[in-house]
């Protein structure tokens, strides 16, 4: 059981690692804070191209493996903060699915349905708007990844502990 769940746990910190490292390039080379009006939102439908199928694959999966870690860690509750680590990152993972559905979904919603190339005067302020609330939406779940990044990368340090103490219990009760 320990071969199991040391994989599951690294499966885990995989898919958050791969989510906080998405806002990480970005908060390291924030090109699109350069762009005028226009450019950024051909960019933005170009990235919620690619990222809306991939996200919406990703973002479930994600969810599932911190179900399978809690079904694998359930029993240890007692021995370990890992299963509360990983309640509190399922938590953060349910809240930032809600709030991307809720406050960035529509902002994606008006980027897909205008033409970037036909915007009008009239709707430059409202894109501005709308650019400004994404980059307010992207600081709040980043801080969430970062949060659940770096919660779970502390929970292989008392994997060790938590393997040689269930050892223990089992050798206990054996005899």
């Amino acid at each position: 059981m320990a071969i199991v769940r040391t994989v599951a746990l690294y499966v885990l910190i995989l898919f958050t690692t791969t989510y906080v490292g998405l806002g990480v390039f970005h908060l390291f080379c924030p090109f699109d804070q350069h762009f005028d009006s226009q450019t950024y939102a051909t960019y933005w439908q170009i990235v919620d191209g690619y990222m809306g199928r991939r996200m919406s694959v990703f973002m479930p999966l994600w969810f599932v493996v911190i179900l399978l870690n809690l079904g694998i860690f359930a029993n240890t509750w007692r021995q370990s903060p890992i299963v509360w680590m990983m309640l509190i990152s399922l938590g953060l993972l349910a809240a930032d699915i809600s709030f991307t559905l809720k406050a960035q979904l529509p902002i994606n919603q008006f980027f897909r349905t205008h033409s970037v190339a036909h915007l009008t005067p009239a709707e430059l302020p409202a894109l501005e708007a709308l650019r400004a609330r994404t980059t307010q939406n992207f600081g709040k779940r980043g801080l969430g990844a970062a949060i659940m990044f770096f919660m779970l990368s502390t929970a292989p340090y008392l994997l060790p502990g938590l393997n040689q103490r269930r050892a223990a219990l089992r050798a206990n009760t054996a005899s």
